[in-house]
């Protein structure tokens, strides 16, 4: 088996899942040069408040050329890398939330998006992160309405109308009295999360913090 593992790194070089390069000796962490790499959050960058989450922890800007290997993560069939992205986020979430949840859960995406791709890359992100923290997950949110795609708007406005009730709590008695921690991919406005946060709440949790992989620069302090 040995053998036959060099011969496909030989053949199929293992990439760093930051940065894409190849080279890197497997792929469940970052490669030596992306651990230094500008990307990084910390201190105060790393929290963003919220309305109906108390903060949000973030672990990355959302830029180049991490962005891009979010967007194979997402969109190219890869959900082998939520193994790297969720222990960086477990990390973060150790640093920033520590002792404010009791049980995680994630911000889905909707029924045909979820056949169309195979699999929810927030869903996976939560899984691998709950491994590391020791935390159960709990499928509490399922996304009903329809809606553009965030990325295709611009102003925050139009972002936080454009999710305005388009998540539901099938079972209300699980999320209540719960201190929940919600998990996304990607943190832009927030709105989203405020949303996913929002109807949380409503359906009785007793606190609501959240945590996304990247945020966008745009958006940064």
């Amino acid at each position: 088996m040995g053998l036959l593992n060099a011969l496909l790194d030989l053949l199929y070089p293992p990439q760093c899942p930051f940065c894409g390069k190849p080279g890197a000796k497997g792929a469940d962490g970052p490669c030596p040069h992306c651990q230094t790499a500008p990307f990084w959050l910390e201190g105060r960058q790393a929290v963003v408040p919220g309305k109906h989450f108390v903060r949000c922890a973030c672990a990355t800007w959302y830029q180049a050329p991490f962005r891009e290997e979010v967007l194979r993560f997402k969109f190219s069939n890869q959900p082998h890398r939520a193994k790297a992205y969720g222990a960086v986020l477990a990390q973060t979430i150790r640093t920033y939330l520590p002792g404010t949840f009791d049980c995680i859960t994630w911000v889905p995406v909707s029924p045909d998006t979820l056949k169309k791709r195979g699999y929810d890359q927030a869903q996976l992100l939560a899984q691998e992160a709950a491994k590391v923290l020791g935390k159960p997950v709990l499928p509490l949110l399922e996304k009903t309405g329809k809606n553009r795609p965030q990325s295709s708007l611009t102003h925050g406005r139009e972002r936080f109308a454009n999710v305005a009730g388009v998540y539901t709590v099938p079972q209300p008695a699980a999320a209540a009295g719960q201190r929940i921690l919600l998990i996304d991919d990607i943190l832009t406005t927030g709105a989203t999360l405020n949303e996913a946060a929002r109807t949380l709440r409503q359906a009785g949790a007793g606190q609501v913090v959240a945590a996304a992989l990247c945020r966008t620069p745009e958006h940064g302090p």
